[in-house]
């Protein structure tokens, strides 16, 4: 006898507007007003969080400072704190922990649990949710999170965005297409504007047309074996998503107008490199590529890279980087960038010979001294005046790891 396909398994948390909440949390003179969350407090930062309120009045994700005044006058901007993000999201995962196990963390404000077949009905469902929100209230604080309840993660995923705040949204596997047919193809996750354009010249406009494909068009529509898995997704199948390798670490940074003078651009760089390398060398990886990017304060953008030997050495790529900006045109610099490419997985073998041995124990001794006095307790000295620029950002994907010092896990 075929079994039954399971209509309920997975329990995906998402908190709603995060950062800010985390900051209307703390501060109560905060709550229920407008707040914008920004890592520079100037005109010309960037808003990486609203709240609510600013929302209702036009204010999103990704809006300029100064924009985000103009829609909202009585808008409050706050400066971010991302290890505060990060503590409190650890807690959050204990609090989920006492009600039930968390399979995955997803993001700093994500994660998701697996139902077993005594938690799959709706009464049952009801409990968890109501238990793993008192349990958030009651360990932490006065902060909220919407919870998508499903067949598989993407759909599970996509209920909760559906429903916030502060509510929770089951789709049975018996019912897909139907709720989702109401969004467009850029709402579920991992279908990015460039894949939408990819989609569209496929003639896959709408939720409709995504579902309705075979595994073969939609194979033929993605131009790889991921298609096939987006047939399964979408149609509610818990199947595991093809095997990944990280190709690269990064981080960029927006400059105050101190350090917008050539010279100090190029230190900052050296800042931005040398936490990429400490990055790269914990996950376990050498770069083959190292990448150089920078707006210019006037709008102009700049970029190159250069190949480099199998490294994570960091002086090395200090001295590669410097090559790089020899061809960098003059005048500010608005923001720069830093990437380490082509990562392929470092050898677990000490190098044969003395120089790239010593090098390479070196480069541990560093990470392991900067772990326990904090971040840049040993530096290299050509960022010494830039040694406290581009502090840590939330990345995109899993949380960075406090025990890094001042070392982020995102990308450009």
């Amino acid at each position: 006898m075929i079994p039954k396909p399971i209509e309920l398994e997975i329990l995906f948390v998402d908190m709603d507007a995060y950062f800010a909440s985390v900051e209307q949390m703390d501060r109560p003179e905060l709550r229920e007003r407008p707040i914008a969350v920004t890592p520079v407090l100037a005109p010309t930062g960037c808003c990486i969080a609203t709240s609510y309120e600013a929302r209702a009045a036009g204010v999103r994700t990704g809006c300029g400072v100064r924009e985000a005044q103009r829609l909202c006058p009585e808008i409050r901007v706050v400066k971010a704190r991302p290890d505060r993000y990060i503590t409190v999201h650890h807690q959050i995962l204990s609090a989920i922990d006492r009600v039930i196990p968390v399979v995955q963390v997803e993001s700093v404000d994500e994660c998701w649990c697996r139902l077993f077949a005594n938690e799959r009905s709706p009464a049952a469902v009801d409990r968890l949710v109501a238990g793993i929100k008192s349990a958030i209230g009651l360990r932490i604080g006065p902060i909220t999170c919407s919870v998508g309840v499903a067949s598989n993660r993407l759909i599970a995923k996509t209920a909760a965005g559906m429903c916030k705040p502060d509510v929770v949204m089951s789709i049975r596997r018996t019912e897909l297409p139907g709720p989702l047919r109401e969004l467009g193809l850029t709402d579920l996750p991992g279908i990015s504007k460039g894949i939408n354009r990819r989609l569209r010249r496929a003639g896959i406009h709408t939720i409709n047309d995504l579902y309705n494909r075979s595994a073969e068009e939609l194979r033929g529509a993605w131009g790889s074996v991921l298609g096939v898995y987006w047939w399964h997704w979408i149609r509610g199948d818990q199947l595991p998503g093809p095997k990944t390798h990280r190709r690269t670490v990064g981080h960029q940074h927006v400059l105050a107008p101190e350090f917008r003078a050539n010279n100090r651009a190029r230190g900052v760089s050296l800042r931005l490199l040398s936490k990429a390398a400490q990055r790269m060398r914990s996950l376990g990886y050498v770069a083959t590529r190292l990448s150089l990017w920078l707006q210019c304060v006037g709008g102009a953008s700049w970029g190159d890279w250069t190949p480099v030997a199998r490294t994570d050495d960091t002086a090395e790529l200090h001295v590669e980087l410097l090559k790089l900006w020899r061809d960098a045109p003059a005048g500010n610099v608005l923001q720069v960038g830093v990437r380490l490419e082509g990562l392929v997985l470092a050898d677990v073998q000490l190098p044969l010979f003395g120089a790239e041995r010593s090098r390479r124990s070196l480069m541990a001794v560093m990470d392991q001294i900067n772990r326990r006095g904090g971040a840049d307790t040993i530096y290299l000295a050509a960022m010494h005046h830039e040694r406290k620029t581009a502090p840590r950002r939330i990345p995109f994907g899993a949380p960075p790891d406090l025990d890094l010092p001042d070392v982020d896990g995102s990308g450009w």
